[in-house]
């Protein structure tokens, strides 16, 4: 990825977003298709409050065998027992319902050298996005279809997070250039 510059969509023009500060913008995600999306609960109140709920049900969902879930003033939690040592781990839905995220969208140059997808290519690469949004606690928003499709030369994507600090942060990548580098061993997210 090279070139990154801002992309403030077309869409961010509608009344469904907010503008907080350049290129940031604050929207609401609303979850209907009860994708998971699943944050280990610290300890707190909160967490004191779900390990001490007795009505939890199994998840039913084949691809899903260890789960189990319960509802608390309307919020789902959820629970996994490691069969190896017994030990229970809480976990909170980062998308249950309705909630404001924050998002940031920005266009750059594929680099097919550094196995990116091709410029006239409509899908963004899986690498080194997927890193990307590792490095910086983000998950993907809009793929612009539209926008990859028509543009023979760049690739556009969108990044979300319920924390505006994580949008802040991964918008160091503009003006950078973004690679993954192979060093035989391990890949390595590179932002120079």
């Amino acid at each position: 990825m090279k070139n990154i510059r801002n992309y403030d969509a077309p869409k961010y023009a509608g009344s469904e977003y907010e503008k907080i500060e350049e290129g940031i913008y604050k929207t609401f995600w609303v979850n209907d298709d009860d994708d998971l999306a699943l944050r280990g609960l610290d300890e707190g109140e909160e967490l004191d409050a779900v390990m001490a709920l007795k009505d939890w049900k199994k998840v039913e969902d084949e691809d899903i065998d260890d789960l189990e879930y319960t509802v608390l003033n309307g919020k789902t939690y959820y629970k996994e027992t490691d069969e190896d040592d017994g030990e229970i781990t809480y976990y909170e839905n980062m998308y249950d319902g309705e909630q404001i995220v924050f998002v940031t969208s920005v266009v750059f140059e594929p680099e097919p050298e550094f196995d990116e997808n091709e410029p006239t290519d409509s899908k963004v690469s899986q690498y080194p996005l997927e890193d990307i949004l590792e490095e910086f606690f983000c998950v993907a928003g809009d793929d612009y279809p539209t926008e990859n499709a028509n543009d023979s030369k760049n690739s556009y994507v969108e990044f979300s997070s319920d924390d505006i600090e994580d949008i802040r942060n991964v918008r160091s990548i503009i003006g950078k250039h973004v690679y993954n580098r192979d060093d035989g061993e391990y890949v390595e997210l590179v932002i120079e």
